[in-house]
This record gives structure tokens, C-alpha cells and sequence, in this order.
């Protein structure tokens, strides 16, 4: 392993480096190596052939209120650190070597530096970019890590790498915690063993947002107040912000997708901590989740409703439930619902005015609608003719369409418990279109299923199937739904297409 204090040595290393053809790696950090860098040591190590890691504490960063010189340093204890973990080379500089009398340039980013660690901590992240785009012009690397505590640090480095057109690809890998939760940082040093305990509270707030995101909660606002909550339970925590996030442009998201981030800054005494966590599915892995939120679907404060967290909850909810496994009439899998099919047929939610509930999946998974949807049976050209579509692409752009049973049944009529069981479900689903304006239910299941378990009616209460339709082969009422709002949607009840001898008319002139 090489030192290297110079501008010049350092540019000969990798220099050379490239010429025999190997790829290179930096860990820029400033020193005080805890397990938090190694971690970005090792990820180096594994995809690049030399590894980097730069040391060096930049004034720059540092604003007026903060002591520069009680940050942490002690060069021998990391560079035997990183002499055990058997990198390549440090580079650590002298401050005169990186800036040197008259220099006078800084980097400016943009609106991004001016948010929350921008807007509390004045002039840090112009300090920040200055000093990284001179060690990757200096340590000229093909990758350079980064760890997801310092989230926004990324993101602004990354506009600075896009805007400057830089050749480096920058890599997020996940924070490292302590045993007890804490997440590992340099200023950990400077908390008293009571502080200590305190500071957990951090990442225990940041557990109770995603409990709340996976029990279904999106709204921001809400999730915000139960973090601010849990951190002012204990006096010596400042709450500083939270907040909750676009990743990429870190503005304020009105609602929780996949990939969204929560931000947490305070100070504990007189230390102040940063913590964030990635929201997303209970399933997904560390890597997904910084991918999500790398690459993800940006989040939307406009008119656009794009399928986030409730469609991810509501898919998981329904494939986990095993409530009918003991109805030997139904065959559980393959579970075919709407919700699968969200993500890749409906971008904005908003466009759906009018839900379509069936009986239950076909038999045959590739003849379901959203499956194959250039096929042509008697179902689907049934279920056009009645609303009124004349293709699929058609019916996707105004319509959406579920079952009043998510799993197989090989019975007439279904069992009343099966579809008890899954009119759990379907209000969920109601909830996801914000301008849904009816229901089409098709068939005896499922309008005695929108009656007792939706509609909440008693037997008596309402009329049979048969008896309803009479008349014009189909009927409607407008209700008020909790599961809608409250708002008032009409729902029209008729044949199912498939149902044999009885047939509806077209309804579509009904629909709004």
C-alpha cells in the first residue's frame, strides 16, 4: 500500500493504473475510519482492480459555527486501518497541497445545496463539491463510493458528476449500524453513554415509518408527525427536520412511493446526528431498495397518481392471505388480480373512472385480460361490447377491471365466506383510483358481495339478482362509499358476460 501526500504522486498512481489497464476505485473520505468506510473499501475492492481512499478533513465544508478543528484525526490509526484491509493507496494531503495561496475557485450546484443540510448548514455543500471534483480530477477514478447516511451528499455530487460531464459513476451502498442501531459516524465519538441511548431513538423512529408504510400509510405528513412525535418524547433530542423525499430532486413528496427517502437531522447534546431510511416493501433487499431509489419512478406532487406503496401493500396482503385455504371449492394459486397489474398497465391511477369487478381469474392465466391482452374470446368481446370499448387499449384508458375472488373456484354459487374473505380486499382497491366514479359489477357473486360485504346490507335488505335486472337486464343505484372518499359513485349491476343464456345490453351510455 502506497502514501501519498502529493497532487502529483497521486495523478502518476492512477496514471499508471490505467495504463496497465486496471480500474480504480475511491473511498473519498476524512478520516477517523470506522466500519462505515470499510464497508466502502470492501465494495471497492470487489468491482475495481486498485482502490483509493482518500483522507483528507476540508475546511470548506465546515461552516462558521463549527469547530474544524475538533473534528477527529489520526492518520496512523487509519492508515494501518486501511494497510490491514490491503488497498492500494491513500491519498492524504496536506490543505496546503489541495489549496494552495490564491486559490479562488468553488464549486456551485444549484438548488439542491440549498436544502435541508444546505438550508441548516449554509455553504457546507459548496464546500463539499469543490473538494470532490478535485479528488476525481486528481485521483482520476472509474468508480467512487459513497455511503447512504450521507444521502443528500450523493445526490448532490451526482448532479455536479451530470451537469460537468465527468466520467466517474458514483455507487450508493447501504448505511452500517452499530449493535444497537445507531448509525456509524465519526461524530459518534463525541456522545456521552446517556446520549448514547438517547441517539437510538433515531433509527427507532425511522422503523416506525416503514411499520406505517407497510401497514399502509402514505401520506407524508402524517408519517412526519408520528417521527417528530416518537423523537420529542426524550428532551434531549433538537429535532433539526424531517423529512420525506424525492431522492433525486429531494423536494417534498405529498405522498410515499417506492424509493421515497426519510430524512432525519438532530442533535442529541450538543452532536448533531443525520439518519435516513429507504421506504419500500417489507421484501425488498438493501440493494432494491438503493436501487429504487437511484432509479425509481420519481415522486409526484401534481395531478399524476402514479401506483406506489398501497398497490405494493395491497398485492402482498392478498398474496399472504390463506383465509379460504380450508373452502375446498377453492384452489388457491395462481392469485390474479388487479393489483399485480398496476405497475406496468397504469401508470396514472387518476385515469381510471370506472372499476369492473368479474367473478374470479380464469382457469388459464394467459387468457386473463392483462396478461394477453390482444386476445379475442367470447369474455373479453363480451365484456367490450357491454362497456362500450372497442379495444383493450380502449378499455385500459378508461377502465380497470378485479375479481370478487382472487383465487380459483371450481363451484356455482361461491361459497359466502370466500367472498366475505376477499371483500377484505377489494375496498383497498377502490382506494387506489382517486377519480373513480363507478363500479360495473358483473354477476351473481359479486353483486351479493358488493351487497352484504361492501354495501354492508342484510339479506333482506336487498333484492335477487334475477329479480333486479328484470326489467332492462341491468340496474344501478348511487351510493356513498368510505372506501371512495365518501364520495358518491354509481355502481350499475348486470350479467356477468360469460354467464350463458343471460345476457345485459350494452350499458356503456350509463357510465360517466
Amino acid at each position: 500500500m502506497q502514501l501519498i501526500t502529493t497532487i502529483n504522486g497521486m495523478k502518476a498512481f492512477s496514471r499508471q493504473a490505467h495504463m496497465d489497464g486496471k480500474t480504480v476505485g475511491l473511498v473519498p473520505t476524512m478520516g477517523a475510519l470506522h466500519q462505515g468506510h470499510l464497508s466502502l473499501v470492501r465494495r471497492s475492492k470487489s468491482q475495481c482492480d486498485a482502490t483509493v481512499v482518500s483522507i483528507f478533513v476540508n475546511p470548506a465544508q465546515f461552516g462558521a459555527n463549527e469547530n474544524f478543528t475538533r473534528y477527529p484525526r489520526d492518520l496512523k490509526k487509519d492508515v494501518d486501518l486501511l494497510e490491514a484491509h490491503n488497498i492500494d493507496a491513500v491519498f492524504a494531503p496536506e490543505e496546503a497541497e489541495m489549496y494552495p495561496e490564491g486559490f479562488d475557485t468553488a464549486v456551485e450546484i444549484g438548488q439542491l445545496s440549498s436544502l435541508l443540510e444546505g438550508e441548516s448548514r449554509p455553504g457546507h455543500f459548496r464546500g463539499v463539491a469543490t473538494v470532490v471534483l478535485k479528488l476525481f480530477n486528481i485521483t482520476d477514478p472509474d468508480l467512487a463510493f459513497f455511503g447512504q447516511k450521507d444521502l443528500q451528499q450523493t445526490v448532490v455530487i451526482r448532479q455536479m458528476v451530470k451537469d460537468l460531464n465527468l466520467r466517474v459513476r458514483l455507487v450508493l451502498c447501504p448505511i452500517v449500524r452499530d449493535v444497537d442501531g445507531v448509525a456509524i459516524s465519526s461524530r459518534n465519538v463525541y456522545l456521552s453513554p446517556d446520549e448514547r441511548k438517547t441517539a437510538k431513538l433515531l433509527r427507532r423512529s425511522l422503523d416506525r415509518a416503514r411499520e406505517l408504510v407497510w401497514s399502509g400509510e402514505t401520506n407524508s405528513a402524517r408519517i412526519a408527525g408520528e417521527i417528530e412525535y416518537l423523537l420529542e418524547s426524550d428532551p434531549r433530542i433538537k429535532v433539526d427536520y424531517i423529512a420525506l423525499v424525492d431522492p433525486a430532486s429531494l423536494r417534498p413528496a405529498e405522498r410515499v412511493v417506492s424509493g421515497c427517502v426519510v430524512l432525519i437531522a438532530a442533535r442529541v447534546g450538543s452532536t448533531r446526528l443525520i439518519d435516513n431510511a429507504i421506504l419500500g416493501p417489507p421484501e425488498a433487499t438493501e440493494e432494491q431498495l438503493l436501487q429504487a431509489a437511484q432509479s425509481g419512478t420519481p415522486v409526484t406532487t401534481g395531478p399524476i397518481h402514479a401506483p406506489g406503496l398501497e398497490a405494493d401493500n395491497l398485492r402482498r396482503q392478498i398474496e399472504s392471505c390463506r383465509d379460504c385455504a380450508a373452502i375446498s371449492s377453492v384452489v388457491l394459486p395462481p392469485r390474479e388480480f388487479l393489483a399485480k397489474y398496476l405497475k406496468s398497465e397504469y401508470p396514472d391511477l387518476a385515469t381510471v373512472r370506472v372499476l369492473v369487478i368479474g367473478r374470479d381469474a380464469p382457469w388459464n392465466g394467459e387468457h386473463y385480460l392483462y396478461r394477453n391482452p390482444g386476445m379475442r374470446d367470447h369474455f373479453i368481446e363480451r365484456l367490450f361490447e357491454l362497456v362500450g370499448a372497442r379495444d383493450y387499449a380502449e378499455f385500459k384508458a378508461r377502465f380497470a377491471m378485479t375479481d370478487a375472488l382472487r383465487c380459483h373456484s371450481i363451484v356455482t354459487p361461491l361459497p359466502e365466506r370466500a367472498l366475505s374473505n376477499c371483500a377484505r380486499h377489494l375496498p383497498g382497491e377502490l382506494r387506489l383510483f382517486p377519480n373513480l366514479r363507478a363500479i360495473v359489477v358483473m354477476g351473481e357473486d359479486a353483486y351479493l358481495q358488493t351487497q352484504r360485504w361492501i354495501l354492508g346490507r342484510g339479506l333482506g335488505q336487498f333484492r335477487r339478482l334475477d329479480e333486479l335486472l328484470a326489467e332492462k337486464g341491468w340496474a344501478s343505484e348511487e351510493v356513498s362509499l368510505d372506501a371512495a372518499g365518501g364520495r358518491a359513485v354509481l355502481i350499475v349491476y348486470c350479467y356477468h358476460p360469460a354467464g350463458g343464456y343471460r345476457t345485459t345490453l350494452p350499458i356503456a351510455h350509463a357510465l360517466p
